[in-house]
């Protein structure tokens, strides 16, 4: 467990460098990877003999390399490819976020800004290049996500959607291509809703509007549910209790309001979503919810859980209505 940044260091030396890719191309041997990576030799040859022992390449000859099932998904050209995710989360700045999670331990703070004097979204606004590294990621894990959320929740009977917080419309969209009849809202933030042209809900202009504002203040009305994907993930309790309350005033009769996030179980069971709660501990201050913390942000925002769902991804809708 100690050498585990020895691993996550490597899978992202590999997804930056474009190594499987470059395998999936044909560049197989070690004198080809070196020279299209601009690398040492022999010093690539220990990190692809190491990644190899952990099942992501397999040597089929000596000094010559294929891509295993576990590999491909660092291909950046494949459905379900986290090579985003290989290169942002163990990026330099998450990195040194990391080397204060003491300070955060100690005083409750996300290290993160206390490193950076600013926030994540502050530093990536200032530094382009890591502000595409992220863009690229959420675009990817969305994808990912997105599917199994369709699988999973029947939106059917829901006349208009709004996504609130929906960034670029990767959701709504993949929502309003399922359900033919559904009419959407796409809500952020001005700056991030603009251009319309390039949001990936602009092919269903015909039955999906754009409000620009800010969902502490208030929401559009007249949905039949409000969408609140991977937003409350990111704050403390306050926040998403003024968002639930402005969802509850702005929905129709009938009403329900679907936060999607990954949900933490109860005590100490062993989820996947406990890595990504201390990630957020690190870079934010948010955090990841059991379901009785889900509760008690609706009870406290006028609404009434009804029920949980799981889904092939992370993430858990969690659905209320008014109480």
């Amino acid at each position: 467990m100690l050498a585990g940044h020895f691993v996550a260091q490597g899978l992202h030396a590999v997804a930056t460098l474009a190594i499987p890719d470059l395998i999936a191309h044909g560049h197989v041997t070690i004198d080809d990877l070196a020279k299209a990576t601009f690398c040492h030799g022999p010093s690539l040859h220990r990190l692809m003999r190491t990644l190899a022992s952990l099942g992501v390449f397999a040597e089929v000859a000596e000094g010559e390399f294929s891509l295993t099932p576990l590999g491909a998904t660092l291909r950046s050209d494949t459905p379900d490819s986290v090579r985003d995710k290989a290169i942002f989360e163990t990026s330099a700045p998450i990195w040194e976020a990391w080397a204060g999670f003491i300070g955060t331990l100690r005083n409750g703070e996300p290290s993160f800004p206390q490193v950076h004097h600013r926030s994540v979204y502050g530093y990536l606004a200032d530094h382009p290049e890591a502000g595409a590294d992220f863009n690229r990621f959420m675009t990817a894990q969305s994808n990912l996500h997105n599917a199994a959320i369709v699988d999973a929740y029947d939106f059917s009977g829901i006349a208009v959607l709004v996504d609130v917080g929906g960034g670029r419309g990767a959701t709504l969209a993949a929502v309003l291509e399922t359900y033919s009849e559904m009419t959407g809202i796409l809500f952020d933030l001005p700056e991030v809703v603009t251009p319309r042209t390039q949001l990936q809900t602009s092919r269903f202009a015909d039955r999906c509007d754009v409000v620009g504002g800010n969902m502490l203040e208030s929401v559009p009305i007249g949905g039949n549910a409000y969408i609140v994907k991977r937003v409350f993930m990111e704050q403390t309790d306050d926040d998403p209790v003024k968002v639930l309350r402005n969802c509850a005033r702005a929905m129709n009769e009938g009403g329900r309001v679907l936060v999607i996030d990954p949900m933490l179980p109860h005590h100490a069971e062993p989820h996947p979503n406990r890595l990504t709660d201390l990630l957020m501990l690190v870079l934010t201050g948010g955090r990841c919810r059991t379901e009785p913390e889900f509760r008690e942000l609706f009870n406290r925002s006028g609404l009434a859980l009804t029920r949980v769902i799981g889904t092939r991804s992370p993430n858990f809708v969690v659905e209320a209505i008014r109480g």
